[in-house]
């Protein structure tokens, strides 16, 4: 009987034991989790901050000083991903997992695998998984080749993509999927192949998932966004004309320029590396002075920033003021620095980052004209 009573006794302590290790094992997953949420939610909200005091600079020196003052997503991330290191595993890291690939502009590629690979094993059927398929879209190589048997990080994506439209079983999710590969096709050429392809996807997109909301936008917003840069915007196509002022408010058409070379760039000076893009355009409007090549700045700063940095030669080029982001919206701007160079006609012949390959097209249109 007493041996019994004990044996008892010692399964009540043994059952006890393992309800609080069960209570401090949820504990701890819960605080990591709010601890995730802490590093971003502190980010936003710092962020939210600068960009308002940035938008309101009187003049350079002082968009200068606040300049220096961003808050630096990198940091944050470091810490998010200290904690999501042995967390991939949990469902609710994915929100975070999309969070870095949206906001951590220097994520090691294999950081981005090791999001990419337990999508893949541990929650491909997931119904919280959208929110990571639409981050996709911001895989970044750094121009960095591939190891040896793997493929490109971008490519490891959009297959990842396929398998979730086929084996999630969520209709949202999905769509989900199917917009944000839409989106990643597009940088893969104007061929029609392609164009159907990511025609089709939209279209999965919008009838599986059009009222999700992601931040400020839709997923059929940004569906239909996706069609309207087929439709007009790509490669090829006549560039929408742009009404606007410049920062002196004189009227100024992108019309007006026909038979010029027009490189149009959409830009603030509080972009990623927009000192470098600052120097990079000053160097482009120098070597084609002579030549009929034009330079357009979209500028998003505040009117005053704008007459500011011109004022102190930082812009060499003429812009179309947009603080209300009105012409960017028109173009379905979602990233910055933006380019577009279109040739005498005003067709677009390329779109994509500032840099060497746009600068390539400006020659060829230009030395082709000269023939």
């Amino acid at each position: 009987m007493l041996s019994s009573r004990v044996s008892v006794i010692r399964l009540n302590m043994l059952l006890s034991a393992l309800a609080i290790l069960a209570t401090t094992s949820i504990t701890g997953m819960a605080a990591t989790e709010r601890q995730a949420a802490e590093i971003t939610q502190e980010y936003d909200r710092l962020s939210r901050l600068w960009l308002s005091e940035m938008r309101l600079a009187q003049d350079a020196r002082a968009r200068d000083q606040i300049l220096k003052n961003r808050p630096a997503p990198n940091e944050f991330a470091h810490k998010l991903k200290q904690l999501l290191r042995a967390d991939l595993n949990h469902e609710w890291s994915l929100k975070y997992a999309a969070w870095l690939l949206v906001n951590d502009t220097s994520i090691s590629t294999s950081s981005q695998r090791a999001i990419l690979n337990a999508a893949q094993s541990r929650h491909l059927r997931s119904s919280e998984l959208g929110p990571l398929c639409v981050a996709m879209i911001h895989l970044n190589d750094h121009g960095e080749p591939a190891p040896s048997g793997k493929v490109p990080v971008r490519s490891q994506g959009m297959k990842l993509l396929e398998e979730i439209k086929k084996s999630n079983p969520n209709p949202e999710v999905q769509g989900q999927a199917a917009l944000a590969l839409s989106i990643m096709q597009g940088a893969l050429g104007d061929d029609p192949r392609i164009m159907a392809r990511r025609i089709q996807n939209l279209r999965e997109a919008i009838i599986k998932s059009a009222d999700i909301r992601m931040e400020n936008t839709s997923v059929a917003e940004m569906a239909r966004d996706e069609l309207f840069k087929i439709n007009h915007l790509s490669k090829g196509r006549t560039a929408p004309d742009i009404a606007g002022v410049d920062s002196g408010a004189r009227p100024m058409n992108l019309s007006d320029f026909r038979g010029k070379v027009v490189m149009l760039v959409f830009w603030s000076s509080w972009d990623p590396q927009a000192g470098r893009a600052l120097e990079l355009l000053r160097s482009n409007v120098a070597d084609h002075i002579n030549a009929p090549f034009v330079m357009l700045g979209v500028n998003r700063d505040s009117l005053t920033n704008l007459r500011a940095l011109e004022a102190d030669r930082i812009v060499t080029w003429r812009n179309f003021t947009d603080p209300d982001q009105t012409i960017a919206k028109q173009y379905r701007m979602n990233r910055w620095p933006y380019c577009m160079v279109m040739d005498q006609q005003g067709v677009i012949q390329y779109k994509g980052a500032i840099g060497s390959f746009a600068d390539a097209v400006v020659s060829d249109l230009l030395t082709h004209n000269k023939d």
